[in-house]
């Protein structure tokens, strides 16, 4: 997941049956940090296997190249490349 979720959906982290990829932004104030770290210790509790990168310098949205505002290429490089790494690995070649 690009960016994290929203506060008002809450999904049913127990019957999770993927692995999860997230992507996050460090300068986020949606998706902030703490909230990063809630979601990571849950699914760690659940025994759901996840994998989880922040950007630190990133703004939400960093990866949407129409948004030059917030637009990072380089963490925009590095989470397609870890995308497509995550398919490649759970999905096969």
């Amino acid at each position: 997941m690009f960016y994290g979720g929203h506060p008002n959906v809450k999904p049913d982290l127990a019957a999770l049956q993927a692995p999860v990829l997230g992507l996050y932004a460090g300068k986020d104030g949606f998706v902030t940090p703490e909230v990063v770290r809630a979601l990571d210790d849950e699914l760690t509790r659940l025994g759901k296997r996840h994998e989880f990168h922040t950007y630190p310098g990133a703004d939400h949205a960093f990866f949407n190249d129409q948004r030059p505002e917030v637009h990072d290429p380089a963490a925009a490089a590095e989470a397609w490349a870890k995308t497509v790494a995550f398919f490649r690995r759970e999905l096969g070649s």
